[in-house]
């Protein structure tokens, strides 16, 4: 005689051998404190997906590669933008646009440098430097924003200068439960990010382009 509630658990188990099986309630299983502070000992991490902006009645969406290394950030960006493809590098105190041919189509300086590019170049409302923690699932320092779980213990959406910034699709990504993705609005505008691939890389890394 076969054994049936034994079969199905046996099923349910070979299943489930090689994935990883979000908590049902995940209060039990992560503290967040104890995530956020170890995802921002990450010194440098690398991610690529997909993204769409909107501002008014101007927007685009295509693919983004971004190479976070400490201030330092390298992001691609390709599609149906208008402009092909290009790359933004920037730090603390410097950004910089090259366009599609590797020519340098517009270089800022200061600390909100990069958020002026991208609204007066690209027409972007993106808060590049806060969103480096946002697409993380965590709050931007030094300000802990005001979050909102879940009944079942999730981050569901947190709101931080002037934005609201929504999580959806945990995934587990190098040992880390991780938004795959994350929607920022404003008044001034909407950002959506489908993150399909994260995980830490070298901070002083020469090519991120190179990377996968």
């Amino acid at each position: 005689m076969i054994d049936t509630p034994r079969c199905l658990l046996i099923t349910t188990a070979v299943l489930l051998v090689g994935c990883a099986v979000r908590p049902t309630i995940p209060g039990t299983a992560i503290q967040w404190q104890e995530r956020r502070d170890a995802l921002l000992a990450v010194e440098a991490w690398q991610m690529r997906g997909r993204i769409a902006v909107k501002s008014g009645d101007d927007g685009g969406q295509g693919s983004v590669r971004w190479h976070q290394g400490g201030s330092s950030a390298w992001l691609r960006v390709s599609g149906p933008f208008g402009a092909g493809a290009y790359e933004i590098t920037w730090d603390a105190e410097r950004v910089v646009l090259t366009d599609g041919k590797g020519e340098v189509a517009a270089a800022y300086n200061g600390p909100d440098a990069v958020e002026q590019l991208l609204d007066e170049q690209i027409g972007w409302q993106f808060p590049a430097a806060r969103a480096r923690y946002w697409v993380l699932g965590v709050a931007a320092p030094p300000g802990r924003g005001r979050p909102v779980y879940t009944d079942d213990g999730w981050l569901a959406s947190l709101d931080q200068d002037g934005w609201v910034v929504s999580f959806d699709d945990y995934r587990e990504r190098a040992g880390f439960w991780m938004p795959r993705k994350v929607r920022l609005e404003s008044p001034r505008g909407t950002v959506k990010l489908v993150v399909d691939h994260w995980e830490p890389a070298p901070a002083d890394s020469p090519n991120p382009g190179a990377e996968s």
